[in-house]
């Protein structure tokens, strides 16, 4: 296995690539992740809809932290100051998941930071926040995955304050359900290093420890889950057929 930040192995790689998110969030909850690395509330805006079904992005995560922009007189107050910029920073096959401690409306990725990222080999980008500029991203093919798209800029609102951070993203129910105080919002967990997949059903975070068990439950999983779609197809029942190849 591979040991630099970036760095994932292209046999890894491919057997990732070969497994769609959710055969991956199956394998993290029978391993015991009960979140199975959801990340969510996200959409694909690059590329277009027409490529987005055939969309793949897997990478080593290379966290960001973004805070509010203080006033003049409040210098570096919401945190530290970092000297580079986080494109310029994340290494090359790396994928950056950018978090914002204060969600402005603004966008946190636009077209530059695309062009910048595409020539430096990053592989995508997950924004747990907003993305502008969708055109000059889907010209190039640049994967983009975000919460929700605007025309604000990023300088006015929100700085980068922290790279190859933990992130902890909150799992929160949909605005129409009711969950009740003392119940703690889940969490994913996202370190330094691990990895990250994205499809068109989403993202999911893999801790790097445990990607080769991963891969072979999720092969594992896909295997019982064609044997199950082929009695489906000649018309069995569906309790009869998953029992059969699932178990009780």
């Amino acid at each position: 296995m591979a040991t630099s930040t970036a760095e994932l192995g292209e046999v890894i790689r491919k057997r990732l690539e070969d497994l769609s998110t959710c055969e991956i969030s199956d394998a993290l909850v029978k391993l015991g992740n009960m979140n199975g690395g959801f990340i969510p509330s996200l959409n694909i805006y690059s590329p277009s809809s027409r490529e987005e079904e055939d969309v793949k992005v897997v990478g080593r995560v290379f966290t960001v932290r973004l805070v509010e922009q203080e006033g003049p007189d409040q210098e570096h107050s919401n945190g530290p100051k970092v000297d580079q910029h986080f494109v310029d920073a994340a290494p090359s096959g790396s994928v950056i998941l950018i978090s914002p401690d204060f969600v402005s409306g603004a966008a946190c990725w636009g077209g530059l930071m695309s062009t910048a990222a595409k020539a430096k080999g990053i592989k995508g980008v997950v924004v747990l926040g907003g993305c502008r500029d969708l055109k000059e991203h889907r010209e190039i093919g640049f994967p983009v995955f975000a919460q929700f798209h605007s025309t604000l800029g990023q300088k006015t609102f929100l700085r980068p304050s922290e790279y190859n951070v933990k992130l902890e993203i909150p799992i929160s129910p949909p605005p129409h359900i009711q969950v009740p105080q003392s119940e703690l919002i889940r969490k994913t967990r996202v370190d330094p290093g691990d990895i990250l997949v994205g499809d068109i059903d989403g993202v999911v975070a893999i801790p790097f420890h445990q990607v080769e068990e991963v891969i072979r439950v999720a092969q594992k999983g896909r295997e019982v889950d064609e044997n199950v779609k082929k009695d489906l197809e000649v018309g069995k029942g569906v309790k009869e057929s998953m029992k059969k190849w699932r178990g009780p």
